[in-house]
């Protein structure tokens, strides 16, 4: 597995509490990144918070079962990858299970070694399948995730997602100092600037390491503040 990229994004929903805590607690040991919910309906929030690359789904889930939100996710999200896990063994679960939308079919109990390379292995098929969809940087109301136009999810500190917040209320604008300082928080003194600079240089290296093929493009307005300037090139 690549671990020099952005993790996949895996949502798990599974209504057993045991079973869901084992995938969320061991994928990640796979270089997957992975969140439990345990209904259709938790996973529907979930997949508004934050981009998701692949869903595992259990077919017996409380209130709409497996396979009709695979049928329904199939038609909302085409590109999302859906893999079904299930006590149902027969081949005609699978064959139904195919047929609403799944990517993949496994059979309870699962190794988890084979679920993390398939899901790695859907995951590469579907890049490749996908097209390349670019959207402008977003921050995701009330919630520390930063969204690059590639669908990169970064997390951020609070400190990083209070500047972000203020220089995205008006993209472009430049933000003296004393605003954002304001907006932190913090009392001026004579090494509070240079926390603040300190502050941006570590956000900047966090976003390139996250998502290397898009620009940040927070600006440094020398000796003034900062500005988040979606419109212009990047410098050289």
């Amino acid at each position: 597995m690549d671990h020099s990229s952005a993790p996949i994004q895996v949502a798990v929903c599974e209504d057993n509490d045991a079973l869901r805590d084992i995938l969320v607690s061991v994928l990640p040991r796979f270089g997957l990144r992975v969140f439990g919910v345990g209904s259709s309906e938790a996973l529907d929030r979930l997949l508004q918070e934050r981009p998701v690359d692949i869903v595992v789904l259990d077919i017996g889930l409380p209130g709409e079962d497996g396979l009709s939100a695979a049928a329904r996710l199939r038609r909302e999200r085409p590109h999302l990858g859906i893999v079904m896990l299930t006590a149902r063994a027969l081949l005609d679960d699978r064959i139904r299970g195919m047929h609403q939308g799944a990517d993949l079919y496994f059979v309870k109990p699962v190794d988890m070694a084979e679920l993390a390379a398939s899901l790695t292995s859907l995951h590469r098929r579907l890049a490749q399948a996908k097209p390349r969809l670019r959207q402008p940087w977003k921050l995701s109301p009330g919630r520390g995730v930063l969204e690059a136009p590639d669908g990169t999810a970064i997390d951020l500190t609070e400190n990083e997602r209070l500047i972000l917040t203020r220089l995205l209320a008006d993209p472009g604008a430049s933000v003296d100092r004393e605003e954002l300082l304001r907006a932190l928080s913090w009392q001026e003194d004579d090494r509070v600037y240079q926390r603040l600079a300190s502050t941006v240089s570590r956000l900047r290296a966090k976003v390139a390491a996250a998502a290397p093929e898009d620009a940040f493009p927070l600006r440094t307005l020398r000796n003034t503040g900062f500005a988040f300037r979606v419109d212009e090139a990047p410098p050289s």
